[in-house]
């Protein structure tokens, strides 16, 4: 089992109230004062990290280490909160006067921050002095850490929409600094209606294992471990909320030059797919699914069971390529008009933006479409071309056409990455197989005939006699990647050059 995660992100909507937008403001200043203050408190203890605990080791040996996270935040609260055991704190809280009732979950964020931003200061300073202090002396620098609101800081909404709406707006409650004191603010967000599904199945998720932990708890004694049994019934089969957090990015179109949005990171524990070979031997009729990617045709993918073909499918690049060009031949006439380029200095920064945006949007939705064909047809395996090392050919054409090549190549490298990625989290193996000679030979043509076939742009067409066969050369690329999986491709014959065949340098040599 391995665990997978993903985040989604939920905008705060453009008219929320000012006094809610401020709160925002308040409460991320504070949290990073807090942050600050354990900063400083642990910079005076620095000792507390190189201080060794002794401990048993499994098989009975004594040995030390370091402090844990969980001792190092007793340690820091223990030095810096009132309490009847400690009534008089080393450092205490009280000095910033709003951080009395702040959340628990809030407060240890913030220590964990301060103690992990600490120890790495610790680290690059002990290198620094270790290499005769050459160079500038590693700084600490200013905590800007987002506000993170752990599960019992945040309400979820009612999930009254109406099924067919894509997109609803709905509040989600938010313990903020709000009018002097500590409370929940509800925040309006744009939520779109797969979010609002994940969130369904992730409340129900976590209902079953909060009654699957009781029900385990209440059957055994205080002490006793769990089984492996016990463990993986608790674990989430499907995506779970974890603590969200509030991000304040620099927008000018918005109120106050701020636009806030909730990251809300998602987990769940996924099989992890064994080897190519070893389901292929447990499962001989095993579900297949190949995608050829290009740069014209973006993938053409086909899904194979028992060596037959059941579905394919075709997505087209055109519209991207178009509005690429587009960018870059704008690009390349306003390089032109400014004349010399100064070294070192970006040019076009918006535009460039653009155009990387519109890449990554389209690797991540041609992956997307892959997998969920993938899972349409039950397929745990998907064969993909091992494309690292290709580089565009140098075509004549115009400057921003070459580059339009180029980054139609470097587009099949970031779906291979992305496939790979969505793909595990689906429990489905992801396996590249070597792309030559795949739109070349004829996939219908038997072993004995090992000639290439001939190749016009789009258009494959076999050369044998006997066989009249023409498709689509990104469809028999598709076919043959099945075919160097199962292992039935040949690759075409290397015979000797005759004589007359041969160059005059090579004749005469």
């Amino acid at each position: 089992m391995a665990m997978v995660t993903k985040t989604i992100k939920l905008g705060v909507h453009k008219e929320v109230h000012a006094i809610k937008r401020k709160a925002i403001v308040e409460t991320h200043v504070l949290y990073n004062r807090v942050i600050a203050f354990y900063m400083d408190f642990f910079v005076a203890h620095r000792g507390v990290f190189e201080e060794h605990v002794p401990y048993t080791k499994k098989n009975g040996e004594p040995a030390e280490r370091h402090l844990t996270n969980q001792e190092l935040l007793t340690f820091a609260e223990r030095h810096t909160l009132s309490t009847p055991a400690h009534p008089h704190p080393l450092m205490p809280l009280e000095a910033i006067p709003q951080a009395k009732g702040m959340p628990t979950g809030l407060r240890r964020a913030a220590i964990n921050h301060a103690a992990g931003k600490v120890k790495g200061w610790c680290v690059l300073l002990h290198q620094w002095e270790q290499h005769g202090k050459t160079g500038r002396e590693p700084r600490l620098g200013e905590p800007n850490e987002p506000v993170t609101f752990y599960a019992d800081m945040v309400d979820y909404p009612d999930w009254d929409l109406l099924p067919q709406a894509t997109v609803q707006q709905t509040f989600i409650a938010v313990k903020l600094w709000y009018a002097g004191q500590w409370q929940k603010v509800p925040l309006p967000i744009v939520l779109p209606r797969y979010a609002a599904e994940v969130f369904r199945s992730a409340q129900a998720e976590s209902q079953r294992i909060r009654t699957e932990t009781a029900l385990i708890k209440a059957r055994k004694a205080p002490n006793e471990p769990w089984t492996d049994e016990e463990r993986a019934a608790v674990r989430p089969k499907v995506w779970v909320a974890r603590s969200l957090s509030l991000y304040a990015r620099q927008d000018t179109r918005y109120p106050g030059h701020l636009r806030f949005a909730l990251h809300v990171p998602l987990e769940k524990y996924v099989q992890t797919p064994k080897k190519a070979q070893e389901q292929l031997q447990k499962n001989p009729d095993l579900s297949v699914v190949t995608a050829d990617l290009g740069a014209n045709r973006l993938a053409v993918m086909g899904a194979f069971q028992c060596g037959r073909l059941l579905a394919t499918q075709f997505i087209s690049g055109s519209a991207l390529n178009h509005q690429r060009h587009r960018l870059l031949n704008a690009i390349s006439r306003k390089r032109a008009q400014s004349g010399r380029l100064q070294k070192n200095v970006p040019d076009n920064v918006f535009l460039w933006n653009k155009v990387r945006h519109l890449d990554e949007n389209a690797a991540r939705q041609v992956a997307r479409r892959i997998v969920d064909f993938s899972q349409q047809h039950g397929a745990k395996v998907i064969v993909l071309e091992y494309l690292r090392g290709y580089k565009a050919p140098k075509e004549k054409m115009s400057r921003a056409g070459r580059k339009n090549h180029k980054r139609a190549y470097w587009l099949r490298g970031q779906i291979v990455r992305w496939v790979r990625d969505l793909a595990f989290r689906e429990g489905i193996l992801t396996v590249e197989r070597n792309p030559a000679y795949t739109s070349q030979m004829c996939p219908h043509c038997s072993a004995d005939y090992r000639q290439v076939g001939v190749r016009q742009r789009h258009t494959f067409t076999c050369s044998n006699p006997d066989h009249a066969y023409q498709a689509d050369a990104d469809f028999v690329g598709m076919m043959n990647l099945y075919r160097k999986w199962n292992g039935t491709f040949t690759y075409p014959s290397k015979k000797k050059k005759t004589k007359d065949e041969l160059k005059p340098t090579q004749a005469t040599a």
